[in-house]
């Protein structure tokens, strides 16, 4: 190898703890952000819950959405493709679990079952956020 691919190297490999952490600093912030809006008096009624966690959810989906990106462009072309099946795979389980949790079995279980449904998208959105940083190398 040469001395310039041994320099690029080793610039790639100083820069990637840093790119990790500001991935992993993105999400504290969401989840700094969720908390701060659901200590707030708006965020300790049923609605200001919703609101909350609602925001919450957009925030880790722009997240996913910018992690899937990066990944991408790391990986070579036959593990990209194999990526992108699986996102796609992973977002149609994704609606249909949102469709399931919205099925009308909530409706005797109260107001509170809504933003456990949501809970649990949240939670799959965070998990996903952290399965695809093992292929762009931000783990």
């Amino acid at each position: 190898m040469s001395p310039q691919g041994r320099a690029l190297l080793l610039g790639i490999a100083l820069a990637l703890p840093g790119i990790a952490r500001a991935q992993r600093a993105a999400g504290n912030q969401l989840d700094r952000a969720m908390q701060a809006c659901l200590d707030a008096a708006t965020g300790q009624t049923t609605q200001g819950m919703v609101g909350c966690t609602g925001a919450a959810i957009r925030g880790w989906d722009k997240r996913l959405n910018e992690v899937y990106q990066a990944a991408l462009k790391r990986l070579d072309p036959s593990s990209a493709d194999l990526l992108r099946t699986a996102q796609r795979r992973w977002v149609a389980f994704r609606e249909a679990e949102r469709a399931a949790l919205g099925g009308p079995w909530r409706a005797d279980r109260g107001s509170l079952i809504r933003i456990q449904a949501m809970d649990a998208e949240l939670s799959a959105l965070k998990q996903r956020v952290s399965e695809l940083r093992l292929y762009s190398g931000d783990d």
